[in-house]
């Protein structure tokens, strides 16, 4: 008796990734650090001229404890502004990464081709939803 062998395929439940599609998650991490990079430094340098409003109070206060209290109180706050700007931009930019990226993907998987009309789609379904938020 010969013994029938029977091929198996194996499906695959995903679609092949389309040449030139943005990997979505390498994306969004760039645009985190981008977006933190940027509400920090945006921050960092809108508080330039409140650090100058302190200078000027340090010189009116004669008392050394007094001026190390408005000094201190001055960089905490400074910090805290900084650091919620980093972490604001970061969000930002990338929930605006990720959307692009994510509609740009989806618009290549159901179409079935990767072209501008994907980028066009997404960017003006992107900016649409940003702009109404």
């Amino acid at each position: 008796m010969e013994s029938l062998e029977k091929s198996e395929e194996t499906v695959s439940n995903h679609s092949q990734k389309l040449a030139g599609t943005v990997n979505w998650g390498t994306a969004t991490v760039i645009g985190v650090f981008a977006g933190l990079f940027y509400g920090g430094s945006k921050e960092a340098s809108a508080s330039v001229s409140k650090d100058a409003e302190v200078m000027l109070k340090l010189g009116s206060t004669p008392d050394k404890r007094e001026q190390y209290r408005m000094m201190r109180d001055a960089m905490e706050k400074r910090f805290i502004r900084v650091t919620w700007g980093s972490i604001v931009g970061g969000v930002r930019l990338g929930l605006f990464t990720a959307t692009f990226c994510g509609i740009q993907n989806l618009l290549a998987e159901k179409r079935g081709v990767h072209d501008v009309f994907n980028v066009v789609g997404a960017g003006s379904a992107t900016a649409a939803t940003f702009g109404l938020i």
